[in-house]
């Protein structure tokens, strides 16, 4: 771990004199106060939201009137900007931005604007990928409420925490072994259980994303601290293990992640941008709004290979 994250690891929050973060949660989220990044997006707030990720998770900046433009110029500081060749397939990018996708359950002119059911499982974005995603940025345009109370809150948990509160015995399980995560296996666990609102993979699809292999436990390529990679969403199999050993271990595993004690439960607000590190969390969205109108623009960046 580098001097610089040791150091923002252990500050109290609050030191500086400018934007100030404020803990949402014990185990993860922050709140950064006090920053906005479409007429301040210097390389001080930049590194005030990246400090603030790799200390919390988890991290919203509130009351924001970003443009596409702005969002993508803000990704593009954290790093580069992940492809969406799932997107573009099915037309679920904004106009003009076929790697920003939208998220959404709006209908117009007979078709989905955006996706409907992202989130479903828990899950860390893009694990089925050589190259998982490292950080991803969700953007509130349209938020429903039911009675003045908001819905579609967003949990999130962290892995890090998770791996640290591992039994001994369950360590030594997985110490050196490695899952297969596949999207083939998530968009068909998601028809067996009711919940695909999306078009079935197509063959060219399937062909571009293969089944891929990461460590069970792998290594923030910025913290250093040990995380817990496997996800409902998207993990098939753990490799090496008779088929029901492979299951029972998972379950056990995501019973564990899932902990009360190691999650943040996000109340979504419009101009909200929330920006998590999918390399030390997971996330699992809450469809209890029906057809009120949701809307949210979203942009990812690819990380290293996981180890």
């Amino acid at each position: 771990m580098s001097t610089h994250v040791a150091t923002m690891l252990t500050r109290p929050a609050g030191a500086s004199t400018g934007p100030q973060v404020r803990p949402l949660a014990s185990a993860l989220g922050a709140e950064i106060i006090g920053l906005n990044l479409a007429t301040h997006l210097t390389h001080d707030s930049v590194q005030l939201v990246l400090d603030s990720l790799h200390r919390h998770g988890v991290v919203v900046v509130r009351d924001q009137k970003l443009t596409p433009d702005q969002q993508t110029a803000f990704m593009e500081k954290l790093g580069p900007i992940k492809k969406s060749s799932y997107s573009r397939a099915n037309s679920f990018c904004v106009p003009g931005y076929p790697d920003m996708m939208v998220i959404s359950n709006i209908v117009e002119n007979g078709r989905n604007i955006g996706l409907m059911d992202a989130g479903a499982m828990w899950h860390a974005d893009g694990t089925h990928l050589a190259q998982p995603d490292m950080y991803t940025a969700l953007y509130a345009l349209e938020v429903p409420h039911r009675d003045g109370k908001p819905l579609g809150d967003t949990l999130f948990t962290s892995t890090a925490e998770a791996y640290d509160a591992l039994p001994d015995a369950l360590r030594q399980r997985i110490a050196g072994r490695k899952a297969v995560h596949s999207f083939t296996h998530h968009i068909e666990k998601k028809r067996r259980l009711g919940d695909l609102r999306r078009p079935p993979l197509t063959e060219a699809q399937k062909a571009e994303v293969p089944d891929v292999e990461h460590p069970i436990v792998t290594t923030h390529p910025v913290t250093g601290r040990k995380n817990l990679f496997v996800t409902e969403g998207h993990t098939a199999r753990i490799v090496g293990l008779p088929e029901a050993e492979s299951e029972a271990l998972l379950e056990e595993l995501w019973a564990h992640i899932r902990k009360p004690e190691f999650i943040y439960r996000h109340s979504w607000r419009v101009g909200d941008l929330l920006i998590w590190d999918n390399r030390a969390t997971q996330h699992l969205a809450i469809f209890d709004y029906g057809d009120l109108r949701r809307r949210m623009h979203r942009l990812e960046t690819v990380g290293p290979v996981p180890t």
